[in-house]
């Protein structure tokens, strides 16, 4: 006769470790369902019969080890790595300024003006508060100075009635920014997340 343990889907699953992790951090079941490719029934059952709460609560209290980490060096890594990050977003949320823009959506305008706001002003206290030396940074600062943003909205506005200089522009400005943000990748120590 099979145990519960052998017929429970779940517990048989490849991934039980992070299914287990992600139900005792209660992530919604079915999100785990479509993620994992099980039933939202058989994740309940599991839960219920097959995660108790002392093992809820060891796995929620489970810490890495960060003894033997280099806390400086993750610091300078992780900064580097999350301004790429950040200069990239600011990219794709240019380009979708320029759409909106052009189809004279302000609602969606508004939007992307309020993400890059926030995009700009993380950009901010992090170069403020984080001391990387990276001449790239330094040498990338226009691209998250607020009058940069205004000049390139203004710049594609003016341009609107002259598609193919319209065009143009937008591409040499993708160019620009999207070197900008694989020079800061590229200046990355080695192990930095991309």
């Amino acid at each position: 006769m099979k145990t519960d343990a052998n017929r429970c889907k779940t517990c048989a699953h490849r991934e039980r470790a992070a299914i287990d992790l992600a139900l005792a951090r209660g992530v919604s079941v079915r999100a785990l369902a479509t993620r994992y490719d099980l039933t939202v029934h058989s994740l309940y059952r599991h839960s219920g019969n097959h995660l108790p709460a002392q093992l809820r609560a060891k796995l929620l209290s489970a810490a890495p080890d960060l003894g033997s980490v280099d806390l400086d060096a993750l610091r300078e890594t992780e900064s580097q790595s999350l301004l790429a990050h950040l200069v990239a977003i600011r990219g794709r949320l240019l380009g979708s300024l320029d759409v909106a823009e052009e189809h004279g959506d302000g609602g969606m305008l508004a939007r992307i003006a309020s993400q890059l706001h926030e995009n700009l002003s993380l950009t901010g206290r992090l170069v403020g508060s984080l001391s990387t030396g990276s001449t790239t940074i330094t040498n990338n600062v226009l691209l998250t100075a607020p009058a940069y943003i205004t000049m390139r909205v203004e710049l594609v506005r003016a341009l609107k009635p002259y598609p193919e200089a319209a065009q143009a522009v937008a591409s040499v400005l993708h160019t620009i920014e999207h070197d900008a943000a694989g020079s800061i990748t590229a200046k990355a120590p080695i192990g930095a997340a991309a």
